[in-house]
């Protein structure tokens, strides 16, 4: 008995409380400050080391502006070292809207077929191939994004449905210098859990399906974004860029109006910690600089008070 009430004293009571003092939180607060502070000032460095260039509008170069169309512009570049990342980017499209991100099936991305009432639960409003696009309604777009024409039924259901699928961007780029082409490498662009894997094509995927799943343009896309303007990358350059007068070569499918938005171009280097990226930087020196404000204002307290600052009132 008395052994037991020794456990259950042990079990319940015999514990550590730490206490910490004020010269410990002081140090504290500080060592983190300063870490926090350092490591944003090196993410700031590596930022200004990386290039970036944005090409704004980019459709509205065309004159006059048609979609469905080949364009081309011209527009000057810095060396650029490789490899370089390819993004097109959108202005003012919410993919992280509620209703747009629940429509869609997983189970049809895996590859499996679906129901007419799966359909409907998981894809409102986009269910039948009618409800897709016009493009999208006759034609099996392959892994490597080419355009197959094929017969659809309208009233079969759209593989895939749901309106992140119907909404994907089509636009697609060269790039060439004094009518030497640059290779846009357009593989391995996607996460490598989602091809193959979250992605799949149906067995009879070119007449069941409009669109190859396993094509990374469209699982880079069907992964929504969480801000309006977002950018997804297209493409890897991997060769340097020398300095000249590049023609960029497009063709004007997706068309921004329809949500009041703009799309751009985005060529980027990358450091340690991916693209430049001033959020990151600004939030550590912003921590790192309030943790050495608490530090100072215990510090000062703590000379004010004398040693009865922190210890406790018996």
């Amino acid at each position: 008995m008395s052994d037991s009430k020794g456990f259950l004293h042990w079990l319940f009571f015999k514990k550590w409380h730490p206490v910490p003092s004020v010269g410990s939180t002081i140090a504290l607060f500080s060592i983190i400050g300063v870490i926090f502070v350092a490591l944003g000032i090196v993410i700031t460095v590596i930022n200004n080391n990386i290039q970036e260039v944005t090409i704004y509008k980019y459709d509205q170069k065309c004159s006059p502006v048609e979609y469905n169309k080949k364009c081309s512009f011209m527009y000057k570049l810095d060396n650029m070292k490789a490899p370089i990342y390819f993004y097109y980017e959108l202005e003012n499209f919410y993919q992280n809207h509620r209703r747009y991100v629940k429509s869609k099936s997983s189970t049809q991305l895996s590859g499996e077929e679906i129901s007419l009432s799966d359909a409907e639960k998981y894809c409102d409003p986009i269910i039948y191939n009618k409800d897709l696009e016009v493009w999208q309604q006759d034609v099996y777009v392959t892994e490597q994004n080419i355009l197959i024409p094929t017969e659809r039924k309208p009233d079969d259901i759209a593989s895939p449905c749901g309106l992140v699928a119907k909404s994907f961007f089509n636009d697609t780029y060269t790039l060439s210098l004094e009518e030497k082409n640059i290779v846009l490498n357009q593989t391995g662009i996607s996460w490598p859990n989602d091809k193959g894997k979250k992605y799949k094509r149906a067995p009879n995927s070119e007449s069941t399906q409009w669109i190859d799943p396993e094509n990374e343009h469209f699982i880079v896309w069907m992964r929504t974004a969480g801000l309006p303007t977002f950018r997804k990358l297209w493409g890897r350059i991997e060769q340097d860029l020398e300095e000249g007068e590049y023609k960029f070569e497009f063709e004007n499918n997706y068309n921004p109006q329809m949500f009041a938005g703009a799309k751009n171009i985005v060529l980027s280097t990358s450091g340690p910690f991916g693209g430049k990226n001033l959020f990151l930087s600004i939030a550590f020196i912003v921590v790192g600089v309030i943790q050495l404000l608490i530090a100072l204002a215990f510090l000062i307290k703590k000379i004010r008070a004398g040693n009865s600052f922190g210890q406790k009132n018996e």
